[in-house]
């Protein structure tokens, strides 16, 4: 597993696989699971509403500040979209299956 946040690796992901997503709060980790972000990639620095899956619901909106990729034990890889949520300070993620860099 790997994590990138400088100009000289990825910029971004895509994915083709299921989006869920963590929502940390000071008390408490939840994790809502099939959601989906509009074009199916994020970029660093960029702004994004997150959806419950097949509807217009926005539920959160992340403002992407770090990628990480990795690979699970069965080979499928992954990436959790990590920003800030909201008008909270504390991080949360986006978690994504068949993940690549861009």
């Amino acid at each position: 597993m790997y994590a990138c946040s400088n100009a000289s690796q990825a910029k971004g992901a895509t994915w083709k696989g299921k989006l869920n997503f963590m929502h940390v709060t000071k008390d408490t980790m939840e994790m809502t699971y099939s959601v989906d972000v509009i074009g199916q990639k994020v970029f660093l620095d960029g702004y994004y509403e997150i959806t419950r899956k097949n509807t217009d619901q926005v539920i959160f909106r992340l403002a992407v500040d770090e990628l990480e990729f990795g690979h699970r034990d069965d080979g499928i890889p992954f990436c959790r979209i990590w920003g800030d949520v909201d008008d909270s300070n504390i991080k949360s993620y986006l978690y994504a299956l068949d993940c690549e860099p861009i």
